[in-house]
């Protein structure tokens, strides 16, 4: 075999098996994706009331408070380095 065959060769062979793997992770998505939990039904349990609708819990964005103006030049004038 010349260098071109074996070439065209390894080309083949890692195009064939990338497209294995591609359909091999998205077989594995979808069947991932098919195990998600339910929403609970309405109803008590332990003596908690549960809801129908499944509501996601958001975390509130941080904003630092602004500093004054002497604040601001306080901190300007400390050094770097410790």
């Amino acid at each position: 075999m010349d260098l071109i065959s074996i070439l065209a060769t390894v080309i083949l062979a890692t195009t064939i098996g990338t497209v294995m793997i591609g359909v091999a992770a998205y077989v594995a998505f979808k069947l991932r994706d098919k195990r998600k939990p339910k929403s609970k039904v309405a109803g008590e349990v332990d003596g908690v009331v549960q809801s129908e609708v499944y509501e996601p819990i958001f975390l509130s964005k941080y904003v630092p408070k602004p500093l004054s103006i002497d604040e601001n030049e306080e901190q300007h004038d400390k050094p770097l380095v410790a």
